[in-house]
């Protein structure tokens, strides 16, 4: 809560917050072009990825060193 300089009560607003998924869709391309562009590897290598520890995005982190 805040309270303003003349003594009044105002509420902030809530903010949404938008989380990107857990896991990574590979039948999807924009998420996986996504996903290719946010860890800064190709498409391709990101499915090796993939292929290797699955789709769960903390996975494809730790397997790539992001």
């Amino acid at each position: 809560m805040i309270i303003a300089s003349n003594g009044a009560e105002i509420v902030a607003p809530t903010m949404d917050v938008v989380k990107p998924p857990r896991t990574i869709d590979t039948r999807d391309a924009a998420a996986t072009n996504y996903w290719a562009y946010r860890l800064s590897v190709s498409p391709q290598d990101l499915s090796a990825a993939i292929e290797k520890v699955g789709s769960s995005v903390a996975a494809v982190r730790r397997h790539l060193g992001k």
